[in-house]
């Protein structure tokens, strides 16, 4: 059931704080930038490249209608294809570069991406030889997955530090945009003795297509908390959208949103608009990211997760001004039962919620949806579950259609139709 915020009163149980912000309590150990080396390793009782030993499953549809899922194995890519809307999938096929580490987990997976022009996309974050680094990656196939270009590095310092949590947009013409967690500035204060908090927002693009392969870097923000996956998405004006989880004040940890102006001077940036008021403070990273999709009247629709004085659990809201102005927020989920990892996507005036739960026996897929815009919400429904643990869930979208993707270690994929 979706509550209004301002009058929701949590009770709030003592297991369930104990076991989110163990994980939380993990992080302020160490404070770093996930990196997961070595997580692409499965199970002990899985030994090739099946799909149910992955730890991860990343899902788009291709411009034609297929429909990709992409994993990692024994530092490998492996990629299938389906022509009939997840029913049915081709064999697993190995993507033709070098093998090398992946961080493949939880917040952070390979991405993948198509143009119009039989373009095919990936881009990971390869974990480095000192704990809690990594390396942004990318390889690019302009013959529909047959053969894959020499990875090349995105982040251009040649810093042993973080570069992590990339999330990648491609245009139909080819023009990449990655955007990711940066530890280049808090490395370089580190070499000079002073104190760091956090990481930086950086965006690199590029258009393989076009024969300009390289990547420029540009930071978009400092400040960031250095372990909770990005969202992104392109509004109406063909600007990109990005939401993330921010450090504000003394350890408060709320989401912040900028869109980048076309128009705007490429030196200049706006600030970043605070998206949350929940007041979470935590000298640690939460693991958890939001989800951001954009109608098409350019409405940006956002979901988060936080644990704060002000606000505990899962939340919706609207703008129709890029995040300057938003509906009050409402509360997702059942926080008894761990409601928690949302996504989102608005399709036509359909706006669909996933999150996960956790009942003490097995993690609970739910979904939420809207047919008015996210107006109003229809009651929250059980569509799946998972006996050995989960992935984040995830939404996307072919046409008129929604399709959630899950994937369940040992148990599978799970991909359906809304």
């Amino acid at each position: 059931m979706i509550h209004n915020i301002n009058s929701t009163r949590y009770i709030w149980l003592t297991v369930f704080a104990l076991l989110l912000l163990s994980n939380a309590a993990t992080a302020a150990n160490h404070k770093h930038m996930t990196a997961d080396k070595g997580a692409t390793t499965s199970s002990q009782h899985c030994q090739s490249a099946e799909i149910r030993c992955a730890k991860t499953v990343t899902s788009a549809f291709a411009p034609n209608g297929d429909l990709w899922r992409l994993w990692s194995h024994n530092q490998r890519l492996h990629y299938q294809i389906s022509a009939d809307n997840g029913h049915s999938f081709s064999a697993p096929k190995q993507v033709d570069i070098a093998a090398e580490n992946i961080s493949a987990r939880n917040e952070n997976r390979p991405k993948i991406a198509f143009d119009k022009l039989n373009g095919v996309y990936l881009s990971w974050a390869r974990p480095g030889d000192k704990k809690y680094t990594a390396d942004v990656r990318f390889s690019y196939s302009k013959d529909y997955g047959k053969h894959f270009s020499t990875p090349v590095t995105v982040n251009n310092d040649n810093l042993l530090t973080g570069h992590s949590f990339n999330e990648l947009q491609v245009s139909e013409n080819g023009d990449v945009s990655i955007v990711w967690l940066d530890g280049r500035l808090s490395y370089q204060l580190r070499k000079q003795g002073k104190s760091a908090n956090g990481s930086a927002l950086f965006i690199g693009q590029a258009n393989p297509s076009k024969n300009a392969a390289e990547f420029t870097n540009k930071q978009l923000a400092n400040g960031t908390c250095v372990c909770c996956r990005i969202a992104i998405d392109v509004n109406q004006n063909a600007e990109l959208a990005v939401f993330w989880r921010h450090i504000f004040g003394d350890n408060i940890r709320e989401f912040a949103l900028l869109t980048l102006d076309n128009k705007q001077p490429q030196e200049q940036l706006p600030e970043p608009l605070q998206i949350s008021n929940d007041h979470w403070q935590i000298n640690g990273c939460p693991h958890q990211g939001g989800g951001l999709s954009i109608d098409q009247s350019n409405r940006y629709h956002l979901v988060w997760f936080n644990l704060g004085d002000k606000g505990k659990g899962i939340f919706y809201a609207s703008s129709v001004d890029e995040g300057k102005t938003l509906t009050t927020p409402l509360s997702i989920g059942k926080l008894t039962t761990q409601a928690s990892h949302p996504h989102i996507i608005q399709n036509q005036k359909r706006v669909d919620i996933v999150w996960t739960e956790f009942n003490g026996i097995e993690h609970q897929l739910w979904l939420q949806s809207s047919t008015d815009n996210g107006k109003t919400f229809a009651p929250a429904k059980q569509v799946a579950q998972a006996k050995f643990g989960a992935d984040r869930p995830f939404l996307i979208k072919h046409g008129n259609s929604t399709y959630i993707s899950w994937q369940r270690p040992q148990q599978g994929h799970w991909i359906t139709a809304i």
